[in-house]
């Protein structure tokens, strides 16, 4: 299994773990991948966030944008992501995408996962109900010291208190559809020890394994989780009949 870790995946995770070194492991318990991670984290609002996305750059809430599988998808769910995409590349100011046609496509490919994750879940049987959505939301509010400090912070977004609900629901949807179908998953001890002989190949001074163990196994598992839903994905956009409309 360790042998299939894409480099840039267990790149990203000698420099997570190499952090950690550095910190003498003061901050293990924030690299843990535990069940209770927020699902959803409102973003930090700014003076500068409202500008992200200009009126030009979204589509009319109504208008059709893609039909995957014979299912419409229209502009509300393209305004979202469109903006998640453009936030997301634009974190890095320096280096902030100002290619509107690229986040344009990156934001259709992110659709389209989205919406053949969906499918493929209901039918598997994957369901998520109002009562669980409305439990994460609850969740999500108390993350702050007044409700309306929660509804500030809404009102700043380019989505409405429905929209952000959907979003909740399709992030709780992905997590079940990653329990049922990858549970079988594991990182074994000899993965663990591979990944540790690269870390002191790179560190003079590599803490003793045993303190970082399982910060390594749940890296490492968050990784081949990753790519078994990247190619469970690739599957499904090759078997999938999608129509592009704008």
């Amino acid at each position: 299994m360790f042998k299939k870790i894409i480099i840039s995946g267990w790149l990203l995770l000698l420099s997570i773990v190499l952090l950690a070194c550095n910190d003498d492991v003061k901050d293990k318990e924030e690299l843990s991948l535990d069940q209770d991670d927020e699902i959803v984290e409102m973003p930090e609002i700014t003076d500068e966030q409202e500008e992200i996305v200009t009126e030009d750059e979204l589509l009319d809430e109504d208008s059709l944008v893609l039909i995957i599988n014979g299912e419409e998808v229209y502009g509300d769910n393209y305004n979202l992501v469109y903006y998640e995409t453009k936030n997301s590349m634009n974190q890095d100011k320096e280096n902030a995408s100002k290619d509107l046609t690229k986040i344009h496509e990156e934001t259709m490919t992110t659709l389209i996962r989205q919406t053949l994750l969906a499918q493929d879940a209901y039918e598997k049987g994957i369901v998520i109900t109002d009562e669980e959505v409305d439990a994460i939301y609850q969740e999500t509010k108390a993350q702050f010291d007044t409700e309306d400090d929660f509804y500030q912070v809404l009102d700043q977004l380019p989505y409405s208190e429905e929209v952000f609900r959907d979003i909740l629901a399709k992030s709780l949807l992905q997590q079940y559809y990653i329990d049922q179908e990858f549970d079988d998953i594991q990182i074994s001890d000899q993965d663990v020890e591979s990944f540790y002989a690269l870390l002191k190949e790179e560190m003079e001074d590599a803490p003793d394994l045993d303190d970082i163990r399982s910060e390594i196994k749940s890296r490492l598992l968050q990784i081949e989780i990753q790519n078994a839903l990247n190619d469970r994905l690739d599957q499904l956009l090759e078997e999938a009949e999608i129509e592009e409309v704008i």
